[in-house]
Parts: structure tokens; C-alpha cells; sequence
């Protein structure tokens, strides 16, 4: 048997029309991983090797057209296919587990729905008008768009929380948090990642900050790890006020939302949160784009950022600018294991 190399359909799959034509197809990898997310393949294979018949029993599909979805995304990398009509886990796909440590599955399901196909498809309407797309089509802007629907909502929600347990261990493995007293997550969502800072450093105090509607659904976390002797909520809007009484702020993926004007507001008024505090510090979590032209995650999110919000990835001297205008100096970018980078920065 001639080897990959030597043959011939597989060499096609190197010049330069095919990889460019696969590109244009990558919209097909994403239905079909979708699929195969919403109707939980990766769990049903957990056990081993399946064949498809088994699958489209358990899901309730159409066998042949499960075949015909599966047998795609083996040819993507994604499961594997160890016999006849027969489908198996791949490391990409232990991931969209829903039992598994570390499981991508809500955020797969975030990326994949429909909403962002349609917004990705007006990429043309934000190039041509500097505006973000979904405004274009639902009236509004990004967040009161996905605030009116309810399921589109929920996964949005599903794949924030999923994304901060990544965060979390990124944050305590590229910071030591030694020495500080009270912690405030700004935006901090349902509290994942102060919670999980507050457990492994038991002397610390902390404030989740959040709209009311937010902080009121974290109440019950945060009760449910023993951790409201320690922690605190407060809701507010950030553009308007940021509530002072923590030494360190936090902001996890907020400041890519915003173009450089709100940006500043944003910080600004973490800046006087800290004015009883002038050696505090400001933690902030987002991708920094590299000057080179490498591959690098933040600069297909920084897409992203101009469809939805509004917002955008940054330089680190982009950062650098930003961060002097609000009255802060930056004073270590800390590459993490993923593709986000902790910027640590004090009142200049």
C-alpha cells in the first residue's frame, strides 16, 4: 500500500488550492462538531468504540446521516474511526465530554450556534461600516441582543462559566496573590474564579461585583462552598461606578469587549476605586496579540470582538497606551499556558 505521502488524493490535499478551499469550508467542520456536541457523541463513546447504529439509537438520529457527519470530522481530526461504520474518541474529542475535567463542550456549543453563523456572515457590513454586525441585524447591541433570547442566553452563560474554569487555574499558576487582603472580581459573573482564589488562599477576603440580576444567582455558590464569611457581593454597573474597598481588582475577557473609549471608562474608575489604595494592583486576563505574524487564537477572537460588542484584542503596547490614560502603569505581561496572557499593573 503506497504510503500517505506517495499518494496521490493525499498529496491534492497539500496544494495551495485544496488548503485554501478547505479554509473556505471550515463553516462545515463547525456544524457538524456542533452536532456531534448537542447530541453528546463524545459521552456516548466514553466507554470505547461504538458503531454508528448504537449512536443513532441512543440519539434518536438518522443513522446514515450521522455516518455521513461522523465520517467528516474523522477526516478533520476529530474521533476516530477504528472500524467499519464504527467511531471512537480522539484527544480533541475527550474534551466535549460533558463529565470530563476541563470539558470544552459549553463553549463548543456557544461558538457553534446558529447566531453566530448568521452574525459571521455579515462580516462584509462591520468592514464596510466600522460597526458590529449583530447590531445590524437584531436592533441592538450585543449583550441586550443576547439578554431577549433566552437559549441563545443560556449557552452564551454556560460557555463563560466553562472558560473561567480554565481561567481560574491559569490566574493562580501566573500570580501569587500572597499578601493581598481583599480581592474584587469586577464582572465576575456567578464567581467562579474569586471563589476559587479565596479557596486556596483562606486569608483572603473577596467582593464579586456584577450587574444586580448577575451577583444575585452567585449567591448560592458562593454559600455552597462556605465562602460567604469571606466574600461579599456588590452590583453596580461599571461604566458608572466601580465600589472601592479591595487592595487588588480582577477583570477576566471585559476589557476585549470595549472599544478604547468605553475601555477607559472601565478602567478609569477601577483607578479611583484605588485611590485609598495607591499600591494596589489591577489584574486583567485577555489575549495580547503578538507583532508577529504567528498563528495565535486572539487574532480569530479579535473577529470575534468586531462583530458582536464592539470590542477588540490588543498589542501589549496597545495595552500600554490604554492602561497610562487610565492613571496606571503596567508592570509585568505574564504569557500563560493557554493563549491569554495576565497583565499586572499598579497606580502610576
Amino acid at each position: 500500500m503506497a504510503s500517505a505521502r506517495q499518494d496521490p488524493i493525499a498529496q491534492q490535499h497539500d496544494l495551495p488550492v485544496e488548503r485554501l478551499f478547505q479554509a473556505a469550508s471550515g463553516y462545515m467542520i463547525s456544524a457538524a462538531l456542533s452536532v456531534a456536541a448537542k447530541l453528546k457523541i463524545a459521552d456516548l463513546l466514553a466507554a470505547g468504540p461504538r458503531p454508528v447504529a448504537e449512536l443513532a439509537e441512543a440519539t434518536g438520529s438518522h443513522e446514515d446521516s450521522l455516518y455521513r457527519v461522523l465520517r467528516a470530522l474523522v477526516s478533520a481530526g476529530f474521533f476516530t474511526a477504528p472500524g467499519p461504520r464504527t467511531f471512537a474518541l480522539s484527544p480533541e474529542t475527550e474534551l466535549l465530554r460533558s463529565d470530563v475535567p476541563g470539558s470544552i463542550r459549553p463553549m463548543v456549543l456557544w461558538m457553534t450556534n446558529p447566531l453566530h453563523f448568521q452574525v459571521w456572515s455579515e462580516m462584509a457590513y462591520t468592514v464596510q461600516t466600522g460597526k458590529p454586525a449583530i447590531e445590524m441585524l437584531y436592533g441592538k447591541p450585543c449583550f441586550e441582543a443576547l439578554g431577549a433570547l433566552p437559549e441563545v442566553a443560556r449557552e452564551f452563560n454556560d460557555a463563560m462559566t466553562c472558560f473561567s474554569v480554565s481561567l481560574a487555574s491559569a490566574l493562580l499558576e501566573a500570580y501569587d496573590f500572597t499578601g493581598t487582603h481583599t480581592l474584587m472580581d469586577v464582572a465576575g459573573g456567578h464567581g467562579f474564579v474569586l471563589c476559587e482564589v479565596l479557596s486556596r488562599h483562606p486569608e483572603m477576603r473577596g467582593i464579586l461585583f456584577d450587574m444586580p440580576g448577575v451577583v444575585d444567582g452567585a449567591r448560592a455558590r458562593i454559600e455552597s462552598l462556605n465562602l460567604d464569611g469571606r466574600c461579599e457581593t456588590a452590583a453596580g454597573d461599571f461604566f458608572q461606578q466601580i465600589p472601592e474597598g479591595a487592595d487588588a481588582y480582577y477583570m477576566q475577557h471585559i476589557i476585549h469587549d470595549w472599544d478604547d473609549e468605553r475601555a477607559l471608562t472601565i478602567l478609569r474608575n477601577c483607578r479611583q476605586a484605588l485611590d485609598t489604595h495607591r499600591n494596589g494592583t489591577l489584574l486583567v486576563m485577555d489575549n495580547v496579540i503578538p507583532k508577529t505574524p504567528q498563528p495565535h487564537y486572539g487574532k480569530l477572537l479579535d473577529l470575534e470582538m468586531m462583530l458582536m460588542p464592539g470590542g477588540r484584542e490588543r498589542t501589549e503596547a496597545e495595552f500600554h497606551r490604554l492602561f497610562a490614560q487610565a492613571g496606571f502603569e503596567i508592570a509585568r505581561v505574564v504569557p500563560t499556558r493557554g493563549s491569554h496572557s495576565l497583565i499586572v499593573a499598579h497606580p502610576a
